[in-house]
């Protein structure tokens, strides 16, 4: 039974069946209209041969048999043609006569609707009885035999009588019978085997993909043996190498994600312990400074410790709460609140919330577009997040007198949104690692700020289909762009299918 298992075998026996029985049919129906044709070139050579004898000979004379002129005529035929037999029917069917031994004949009459055909001239070869073997019907001649312009019977001749019968049973034990047999069934077999050995080559192909498969499955899902897809596919098994190479590289990327993801949350929780931990400790401190030493210290003291606590408890929170929206923003889940809405009214609403933040810091916050109106499509919330995020970060990283600047301008791809500083500047060397989780560049590793917000922004930015790019230049400011769509993007062709996550 686990020979059957494989695909070769069940298609070689398959095809060993199929071309058996093509092969016998063909040989069937090879014998049997070769036989016809042969039957139907006999009665069509000597369909005239009634005719003619009965223009010839009077065989029946004031409504008598002249068994004599019948005699001569039997006679004549056998000399010229050995297999052919006479018989004198009535108009009915009945045999009047013939001039063979009695007891050959076993049928008194013939079955007249072959005889109608074949005098209405029509499709031959047409079959009728034979008198000498009820069994068989065999191809014939007749004419009309009439008298005074009346019908008094018919001249009826078996064209491949005993004989023939006899002859052909000999012949079908022949040396040319034999080679011809051979002949037809030696072809079938080499047709046969070539389908065999068109069908290893194919599943050749199929059996090395499997074996790569196997491999693959055995070496820990990992693609070896499995080739990249041809450029240009030919055919459907092309189409499957294609096909399964995709889904293993698909497996990779996933496997490689989760172990990245798996990195991502051991060194996420690593982070979040140590930043946690930092004001927390802090907390803890000032709190149990104030508990031990209360009655030693003075009001002031005690007002400033509480304040520092107070701030400390204020950086926890604030930083639990963006951990929460991270974790949220890369759930799989997550649905936006797609809507049309004006970009320029909500950076005037953003840059109104801040004005008085930046005015005591010194910096002048502007607005540039080169549109009226500009609208977009996107979460409203979710991108006013990601603004405000930005707008914190370039207004800590600016000083006295320096600009923060909101750029919107039209591209193929939508609107671009700019928020472009005049601070200090990103190292060429850490741009690459901004928007990574907890990280904070060398110039402000004392300073407030956890290393998520920028976190948020990229996600955000990637929920709507889009890349972010940092440009800077140490000492001279830095610029922070991305586009956002004007019209639903395709993988969302239904608004109300979404729901704010963003409040």
């Amino acid at each position: 039974m686990k020979l059957l298992s494989s695909l070769y075998v069940r298609l070689a026996i398959a095809i060993l069946v199929l071309f058996t029985l093509l092969g016998t049919t063909l040989l069937y129906i090879s014998i049997q209209s070769s036989e016809r044709y042969a039957l139907e070139t006999t009665q069509q050579i000597n369909r005239e041969i009634a005719k003619h004898a009965v223009k010839e000979m009077s065989l029946i004379e004031n409504g008598q048999v002249q068994q004599a002129a019948l005699k001569d005529l039997a006679k004549h035929v056998m000399m010229i043609n050995p297999i052919v037999e006479v018989y004198l029917l009535s108009p009915s069917g009945e045999i009047l006569s013939h001039d063979l031994p009695t007891d050959t004949v076993h049928l008194n009459r013939v079955d007249m609707q072959p005889v109608r055909n074949f005098i209405a001239n029509q499709t031959l070869p047409i079959f009728g009885d034979d008198p000498r073997n009820p069994a068989q019907k065999q191809v014939f001649s007749v004419s009309a035999i009439l008298e005074n312009g009346e019908l008094s019977g018919y001249l009826y001749t078996i064209l491949n009588g005993r004989q023939f019968s006899d002859i052909k049973t000999a012949l079908d034990d022949s040396h040319n019978l034999r080679i011809g047999s051979i002949g037809i069934v030696g072809s079938i077999l080499i047709a046969g085997l070539v389908g065999l050995l068109l069908f290893m080559v194919t599943t050749r192909r199929l059996r090395r993909l499997n074996s790569a498969v196997r491999e693959y499955r055995n070496n820990s899902f990992q693609s070896y043996g499995l080739k990249a897809p041809l450029k240009k596919q030919v055919d459907e098994i092309d189409e499957l190498s294609g096909a399964i190479f995709a889904m293993t590289e698909r497996i990779e990327n996933q496997f490689n994600a989760l172990q990245e993801s798996d990195n991502t949350r051991r060194e996420l929780i690593a982070n979040v312990s140590h930043d946690l931990r930092t004001p927390l400790t802090s907390l803890q401190g000032y709190l149990e400074t104030l508990l031990v030493k209360k009655d030693t210290l003075n009001q002031e003291q005690r007002d400033e410790f509480i304040s520092i606590a107070h701030k400390q408890s204020r950086n926890l929170g604030n930083l639990v709460n963006e951990l929460f929206e991270l974790v949220k923003l890369e759930t799989s889940d997550l649905r936006l609140n797609w809507e049309e809405f004006s970009l320029v009214e909500l950076i005037q609403d953003l840059m109104h919330d801040y004005e008085l933040q930046a005015s005591k810091a010194q910096i002048k916050l502007e607005l540039e577009t080169n549109t009226r109106n500009p609208l977009v499509f996107a979460d409203i919330g979710l991108v006013h997040r990601a603004l405000e995020n930005l707008l914190q970060n370039a207004i800590r990283h600016s000083s006295l007198r320096d600009m923060v600047t909101f750029r919107i301008h039209d591209t193929d791809e939508g609107v671009r949104v700019e928020v472009a500083d005049t601070g200090e500047g990103i190292a060429a060397h850490e741009i690459p690692h901004i928007f990574k989780r907890f990280y904070q560049p060398e110039s402000e590793r004392n300073q407030t700020g956890n290393g998520l917000g920028l976190a948020i922004v990229k996600k955000i930015v990637e929920l709507h289909h889009s890349e972010i790019s940092v440009t800077s230049i140490l000492h001279k400011g830095s610029q922070v762009a991305f586009n956002l769509p004007t019209s639903l993007p395709e993988k969302h062709p239904d608004p109300l299918a979404f729901h704010s996550t963003s409040a």
